[in-house]
């Protein structure tokens, strides 16, 4: 009876060290893409997990809720929203290359998103503040952009971050 128990702890733990290691495994077959070879592929990730790299070229100041990741060259970037794991992005990650697990959702840009987006600034922002001036004028032109589509709005593809890791 003794050695039955034995047994049966024996294949028990067997079965857990089984169990993390495919676990691990799921996380390595997660597939990873810099933040160039993401440009205009935005579409084709949506709804999927995958890890995003980048330089933080930005953490925004008021709360850390958003980090901007940069490419090498700087010549593309992407805005990746806290979530999930992330509370906040910490400004001390500027500089940085980080390996983010995020997933992309697909929203439609319309007037209503406009006038939402105009009532932030409005909230946040002094009229004589030089980040409202250029919020204001970047509304400007979004609103030109959605009134010059056929179908009256853009596409919008929003990154949330799941967790990070600095890569060494």
């Amino acid at each position: 009876m003794k050695n039955l128990l034995i047994i049966v702890l024996i294949l028990g733990l067997g079965s857990f060290s089984l169990t993390a290691q495919d676990d691990t495994k799921a996380n390595d077959d997660i597939i990873t893409i810099n933040v160039k070879d993401l440009s205009g592929h935005e579409a084709d990730y949506v709804g999927k997990e995958f890890y995003l790299t980048g330089i933080v070229d930005h953490v925004c100041k008021h709360g850390g809720k958003k980090a901007v990741l940069a490419s090498d060259d700087g010549e593309v970037d992407f805005h990746v929203m806290a979530g999930n794991k992330i509370s906040k992005f910490d400004r001390k990650l500027e500089g940085d290359e980080i390996k983010v697990l995020v997933t992309i959702t697909e929203e439609h840009i319309d007037e209503s998103y406009a006038i939402r987006w105009e009532e932030e600034v409005k909230k946040h922002h002094k009229s004589t503040d030089e980040e409202y001036k250029e919020d204001m004028k970047r509304i400007a032109k979004l609103r030109k952009r959605i009134e010059d589509t056929k179908e009256g709005y853009l596409t919008k593809y929003v990154i949330e971050g799941i967790d990070y890791e600095v890569v060494k």
